[in-house]
């Protein structure tokens, strides 16, 4: 019997979210639960008409009888709802597997993977083909700005979906991404991050190599050409293999920039020579080599590059990636930056930008990686674009063990010594008392966090909106 009632096990994550909710509009019977469920996805469950749980107990099961549980990798063997499953003898998949039955199937897979830029990349192939009248199926982890939700199924033949490095689940500790199926795969860079699951930056690389294994011989590895580690593992490609970036080697290149405070327009070069001019409002040389991946794969599934330009234009990337919240009387953006080439990469971009402005960074260290002490020099670093850096205390610190925590008093410390202005806070109450009596007019604040940081993006809005 076909499977159609379906629970999902961390529903409140945006990519298990949004999936659900992309097979609930295909017909399925979907219910979900969460420890806790925080907006957008609350909301955006709720409108689908998708029960969703809040909190983890094994009366679920007798709430919900579905025929297949898809368990999200943040959950745990010893969660009491998983028990539950597992008691009960229901069958169950991770996420990544469930994707692949029910999205892939036999779909050509576009697999959009690198330790930074994968949502942005993700969401401009999805509405790039979509535009040029493919309509793919995608698969995105986050909020796209420019299509209706981070999930479609369609009818295409096409499947677009970024490439997570991270653990499958507590049965699966497999990298999400080998499950995908890779026909063509974007491969824009390779850093050590999610330190609570890779060793060093071998072990990253070795997952990486994994996946480029996959590819089959009349597939295709676009990588990028300015890391050189990218370089080595698509070199073990059976595939053609085609390079992008900055560097004078790349067979597609970023050319000439030029940007001002509408967005930047830039040359694309293929061998060489000149293809044209694009513009874009995104911030940052690294969306430009995001861009000129997307468009590597529409010209390598037959589109011409003249239909590409006109599209570039319409792209504004997706929410939490320097998404302008507020611009009058200060210019707030909001980042999902948390890796420290990730901070300095935004830093930079915003400065480019604007110029002399006045850049205040407000960071939380929130990801597994972020919260230890692996990366606490190269923060030193990744501030130099900032003019003032407000650092809160780790999330969830605790459960790192203070020999491992990364230290944001020791940060605001060696911030000090380079002549930043700079200071930790253990709260946002805190924070926010001593930064909004200081802020003015034409100020640049970048809130820079991969969580919701307390939700301080929304309380300086409703302080300038008094």
């Amino acid at each position: 019997m076909e499977t159609k009632k379906i629970h999902f096990v961390g529903v409140g994550g945006v990519g298990m979210g949004t999936f659900a909710v992309a097979l609930s509009k295909a017909g399925y019977e979907i219910t979900g639960s969460d420890q806790k469920l925080y907006e957008p996805m609350k909301s955006v469950l709720t409108k689908n008409k998708i029960k969703a749980i809040e909190g983890y107990d094994s009366t679920t099961i007798d709430k919900v009888s579905p025929e297949l549980v898809v368990i999200g990798n943040v959950t745990r063997r010893d969660n009491p709802e998983v028990k539950a499953w597992l008691n009960k003898g229901i069958k169950f998949i991770s996420f990544p597997e469930a994707v692949r039955t029910f999205l892939i199937q036999d779909k050509t897979s576009i697999v959009c993977a690198g330790t930074h830029g994968k949502t942005t990349t993700t969401a401009w192939v999805s509405f790039l083909l979509k535009e040029l009248g493919k309509d793919p199926s995608y698969l995105i982890g986050g909020v796209p700005r420019d299509l209706e939700s981070g999930c479609a199924l369609t009818k295409s033949d096409l499947f677009v979906v970024e490439g997570d490095e991270y653990d499958s689940a507590f049965f699966d500790k497999g990298p999400k991404f080998l499950h995908y199926a890779p026909h063509f795969l974007i491969l824009a860079n390779i850093e050590f991050d999610h330190a609570d699951i890779y060793k060093d930056l071998d072990h990253v690389r070795s997952s990486f190599e994994k996946l480029v294994a996959l590819l089959p011989g009349d597939g295709l590895c676009i990588a990028r050409f300015d890391d050189p580690l990218v370089m080595h593992v698509a070199s073990g490609a059976l595939c053609p293999v085609q390079t992008f970036g900055t560097g004078a080697g790349a067979m597609w290149k970023i050319g000439k920039v030029e940007e001002s405070e509408i967005g930047i327009e830039f040359e694309v070069l293929y061998r060489n020579r000149s293809i044209g001019t694009f513009k874009t409002p995104l911030f940052g040389e690294y969306n430009l080599v995001n861009l000129l991946s997307g468009m590597i794969v529409a010209v390598n599934l037959g589109m011409p590059m003249d239909k590409v330009r006109t599209i570039i234009e319409k792209f504004h990337g997706a929410k939490r990636r320097q998404e302008i919240l507020l611009e009058k009387p200060i210019l707030l953006i909001d980042d999902f930056a948390h890796h420290p080439t990730e901070v300095a990469a935004t830093l930079s971009s915003v400065k480019r930008r604007y110029g002399t402005r006045k850049i205040w960074a407000l960071f939380e260290p929130r990801s597994a990686t972020a919260r230890r002490k692996t990366h606490q020099e190269d923060y030193v670093k990744a501030f130099d674009s900032a003019d003032c850096v407000f650092i809160n205390s780790p999330f969830r610190s605790t459960e790192v063990s203070e020999e491992q925590r990364f230290s944001s008093d020791l940060l605001a410390k060696e911030l000090e010594g380079k002549g930043k202005t700079a200071q930790s806070f253990n709260n946002v109450s805190d924070m926010l008392s001593l930064l909004l009596p200081q802020l003015k007019e034409n100020d640049i604040v970048v809130v820079m966090s991969n969580g919701e940081f307390d939700k301080i993006q929304e309380k300086i809005v409703t302080y300038f909106s008094k």
